[in-house]
């Protein structure tokens, strides 16, 4: 049971907004190139009913899409619903959300990408495991990275990538969170 409450849990999650505009039709041999532009923010972290924090956040993917004769932009926002115990302090938790909370909701939208595209006529997209830990510690070292606060308090983390993805980065990103799995099941 201790186990269990160093954990957060999904409450819900929901794509707030998808939008996928290419210039042509992208026939599924078509090889294509994409830039991902990443983002996160923590909407709100509140007081829940059972001692509990109940926090909101929000990932968004903007993918850049070329081809020998297509170009696009596919978008998708997505915003999950957590729950931790209050036996963290409040930043613990906002911490919690950013590394956990970021990946589980990340697991679902690239399920939403690659379901969606695969059932259209253009290439299935497979976007790769952010590895958010070092997401956020780069967010801070580099300028391609930028930390973003307004007045209602949202922290907003941008990352603009130019890397392409191919079947080998997938794969190396795959294996890398099954070792990791395993690891976790066995040594924890």
């Amino acid at each position: 049971m201790e186990k269990n409450q160093n954990k957060i849990k999904m409450i819900d999650n929901f794509v707030r907004k998808y939008t996928l505009d290419l210039s042509n039709r992208m026939p599924s041999t078509e090889v294509a190139k994409y830039n991902a532009n990443v983002g996160f923010s923590i909407k709100k972290i509140v007081d829940g009913n059972n001692n509990d924090y109940i926090g909101q956040i929000m990932l968004s993917n903007k993918l850049d899409i070329t081809s020998e004769r297509t170009t696009g932009v596919l978008y998708i926002e997505m915003e999950g619903l957590f729950s931790g115990s209050k036996s963290w302090k409040k930043d613990e938790f906002e911490k919690k959300l950013k590394i956990e909370g970021a990946t589980i909701l990340n697991h679902y939208m690239r399920t939403y990408i690659h379901a969606v595209t695969s059932l259209s006529s253009m290439p299935t997209i497979n976007t790769p495991v952010i590895d958010f830990e070092e997401f956020f510690d780069n967010a801070d070292k580099k300028k391609n990275f930028k930390l973003i606060t307004n007045d209602n308090n949202i922290k907003e983390w941008k990352i603009n990538s130019t890397s392409k993805w191919s079947g080998v980065i997938f794969l190396k990103h795959i294996i890398y969170h099954i070792v990791h799995i395993v690891h976790t099941r066995i040594f924890m």
